[in-house]
């Protein structure tokens, strides 16, 4: 898992094309009137989810994701969320891998994962090594807008 802000990513991140494409995707901001739903970049290679939702307060477990196909770039361009974090090798899934839609699911008690931030212009990378519980609220709940760039593995 790589948080950062885009400034500062180029040194952070050994480059590929995909990231390339990715990252100049995120600089050009072209995306910022598009309506929710997927904007392609580079086919199945890299696409962004553009969302909106409303963060949810913690309770003792949270829900974690992971993927096998596609690294998770998220970025948060309006509110403040927090993120769960933890390796995938401490979760078993509770809802086993959809190969069709890349996830999977699993629940683990929030005091045993990372609490990670993310507000205006921070991002985060999940690698498939990195399951993430999302929408949690840090703080009151708030309506969050974000953009999920998702890069082939």
């Amino acid at each position: 898992m790589i948080v950062t802000d885009l400034d500062n990513l180029n040194q952070q991140l050994a480059m590929n094309p995909k990231f390339e494409r990715a990252l100049e995707f995120l600089r050009r901001e072209g995306w910022r009137g598009h309506p929710e739903g997927t904007i392609e970049i580079d086919g199945k290679n890299v696409y962004a989810l553009l969302h909106a939702h409303v963060t949810q307060v913690p309770q003792g477990t949270v829900p974690f994701e992971g993927h096998r196909k596609y690294i998770d770039i998220q970025c948060v361009i309006e509110g403040k969320e927090t993120i769960y974090w933890m390796p995938t090798q401490h979760l078993t899934p509770t809802i086993p891998y959809d190969d069709a839609k890349d996830i999977w699911f699993s629940h683990t008690p929030r005091n045993d994962a990372t609490k990670v931030v993310l507000s205006l212009g921070i991002l985060a990378i999940f690698f498939p090594e990195d399951a993430h519980a999302t929408r949690q609220t840090a703080g009151q709940p708030v309506h969050v807008r974000k953009i999920i760039v998702k890069v082939a593995v």
